[in-house]
Order: C-alpha cells, then sequence, then structure tokens
C-alpha cells in the first residue's frame, strides 16, 4: 500500500564552505487511515477540505457540528446541484452526514494514537479523501445500465504544535527592557557659574531709562567740547 502523501517541511539554508549544515528538529506526528470506504469521495475531500490547518479539538467540535446539521460543510468543489446556504454567507454548502461521521471517526482514531505515542497539543497537518478502487455494477432490474461501485479512502497526519521561537525571544527582550533603567538619551549640561558683579554694574541695572538717556547726552556733549578745543 502507498505511503501517505505528507511531507515533512525541509529547512531553507545556504551553507558556505566549512560551515556546518544546521540542525533540523520536525516535529512528532501521528497517523492514521480507513480504506474501502462506501461513501462519496467527493463529499469526503469537501469534509476534508473544512477542517485542513485547524486545531484537532477544534475540527472534532466542528464535525460534531456538522453531524447534528448544526453547522453546514462548504463546498468548494464538486458543488454541481448544490445550493446557497444562509449558514455560509450564501456559499455553496450541504450536509454530507455520512461523510462526516466517517472523517471525524479517522481523526478521534488519530487523536488516540497521539495520546500513546504522547503527544502534546496538536493540529491537523496533513488530510485527504480520493477515490480507491471501481468495481463494475449493473442495475438490478429494469433496463440494464451499468452502475459502478466506487470506494474511497481517508487519511490524516496529526502534528505536533509547536510553540514559535520568535514570540518567545520577543517577549524575553520586552521584559528586559521593563526592567532595565530608561535612558532619556540627553546629556546634563552644567549650569554656568554664578559671575559676581561690581558696584558699577549694579548702579547701572538700577538706574531708570530716563537717566541712561542723560548720561548718553551728557557724553555727547562732552565730545563736542573737547572738538571746539582742538580748533
Amino acid at each position: 500500500m502507498a505511503d501517505y502523501g505528507y511531507q515533512q517541511k525541509k529547512a531553507n539554508y545556504s551553507a558556505k564552505k566549512g560551515e556546518p549544515k544546521p540542525t533540523v528538529v520536525n516535529p512528532r506526528t501521528a497517523r492514521a487511515r480507513i480504506t474501502g470506504v462506501n461513501a462519496s469521495y467527493k463529499d469526503l475531500s469537501n469534509v476534508c477540505r473544512n477542517v485542513r490547518r485547524r486545531a484537532t479539538d477544534d475540527a472534532i467540535e466542528f464535525l460534531q457540528l456538522a453531524a447534528e446539521k448544526k453547522k453546514a460543510i462548504w463546498y468548494g468543489r464538486h458543488s454541481t446541484g448544490k445550493g446557497h446556504r444562509k449558514e455560509l454567507g450564501g456559499k455553496i454548502g450541504g450536509f454530507p452526514i455520512k461523510s462526516v461521521k466517517i472523517v471525524l471517526g479517522v481523526i478521534e482514531n488519530a487523536l488516540a494514537n497521539a495520546a500513546r505515542l504522547g503527544l502534546g497539543q496538536t493540529r491537523v497537518a496533513h488530510i485527504l479523501a480520493n477515490k480507491q478502487d471501481t468495481f463494475p455494477r449493473m442495475s438490478p432490474k429494469g433496463r440494464r445500465i451499468r452502475h459502478d461501485y466506487e470506494t474511497a479512502i481517508v487519511e490524516v497526519v496529526l502534528e505536533e504544535s509547536q510553540e514559535k521561537v520568535a514570540d518567545a525571544k520577543k517577549e524575553a527582550k520586552k521584559e528586559k527592557k521593563a526592567d532595565a533603567p530608561k535612558n532619556t538619551g540627553i546629556k546634563a549640561v552644567n549650569a554656568p557659574k554664578a559671575v559676581e558683579k561690581t558696584e558699577e554694574q549694579v548702579k547701572r541695572e538700577e538706574m531708570s531709562s530716563a537717566d541712561r538717556h542723560r548720561a548718553i547726552e551728557n557724553r555727547k556733549l562732552d565730545v563736542v567740547h573737547k572738538e571746539e578745543q582742538r580748533i
């Protein structure tokens, strides 16, 4: 039997000569598969589309509500003849209860495998439904028309969700900044020293504006008298 159609992402790096390649730590996974399902692979694929990349608990809760017709399944493909649902905001959808219960059982099986392997919080990293076998059949009575019997396959891979290292580093930096004293970046400037004023400066400050004007006029007269004496 073919392996699961799931491949873990490879690390993008460009190592120079003499530099060691970085080690890649792939997250742990848990898998489950069911084969020979007597259900429409088209309905199964649309159900899988609605829970892909979701948290496992969220996906199980969604499928349980869909099995009770409280949530509608959005049909991204194979939607010929389907009606528009107000629950989906006018998008095409339906209630494939048989397919929903099959996918729900596979996810619960994968979750049990994850618990046995000791995984923590998981998410649906890979889920797939496709046609498996086609058996030729004929109508049982009346006009002989061919009605093939098709089986489907469903496989699920749950991946252990890891905390983002970048977010942890950002939080650590924020804590360091909060603990560190705040640097305003303004240098302290020495205040100018007080200069002792002379008696003449004190008298000039105490003089009124009129006295200052008189002193200026007297100086001008003195200059005129000196010029007359020279002549």
